[in-house]
């Protein structure tokens, strides 16, 4: 449907579908390589990523402002976190615009062993480092909001309290554009 409507939005609509089409593309994106370049599946998943990123259809749902992810990492995986640390997103990165939302996909995953419940506090300055996308989304209560690949985030604060859960809230703040 994507090529007969010559638009993006159907490309969006299969990411945020509860199939394995996400998971693979994710993992494949997150391998993209100069090197691979010349692999045809490896140059089709780039046009993916550079069509969501730059088509003029979505300029309209572009999004700037505070959203939140959770997940759960090792406390190994924490220690690599410090204030003032760049991060960059390697491949599409669901969010949402609002804390229950991902406070509800965090109690769904319960604290094993040496990992750790972290609220991720995103502040998205540029245009274009993600869509707002809860009317193009089939799950339009979960007011996500899609960062792009390859956005740079420096990490503000890091706040860690063993009697909560979440046990940590990591805030970071994106690098603005000049």
């Amino acid at each position: 449907m994507a090529i007969n409507e010559k638009g993006p939005i159907y490309l969006l609509k299969a990411y945020t579908a509860e199939t394995d089409f996400y998971l693979k593309l994710i993992y494949h994106i997150a391998q993209l390589h100069p090197k691979n370049l010349t692999d045809k599946d490896i140059v089709n998943r780039a046009f993916y990523v550079a069509i969501i990123a730059r088509h003029s259809t979505l300029e309209t749902v572009s999004y700037t402002g505070i959203t939140y992810h959770s997940m759960i990492i090792t406390s190994n995986d924490l220690e690599q976190c410090k204030i003032g640390t760049r991060i960059v997103t390697k491949t599409f990165f669901s969010t949402s615009k609002q804390m229950n939302v991902v406070l509800r996909c965090l109690h769904n995953n319960v604290d094993i062993d040496d990992r750790l419940s972290v609220i991720c506090e995103y502040d998205i300055l540029n245009k274009r480092t993600a869509l707002d996308i809860p009317y193009i989304s089939l799950f339009e209560g979960e007011q996500e909001v899609l960062i792009l690949p390859y956005s740079i985030f420096n990490i503000v604060d890091i706040k860690f309290d063993k009697s909560n859960s979440p046990l940590v809230e990591i805030k970071l703040k994106e690098c603005k554009l000049k």
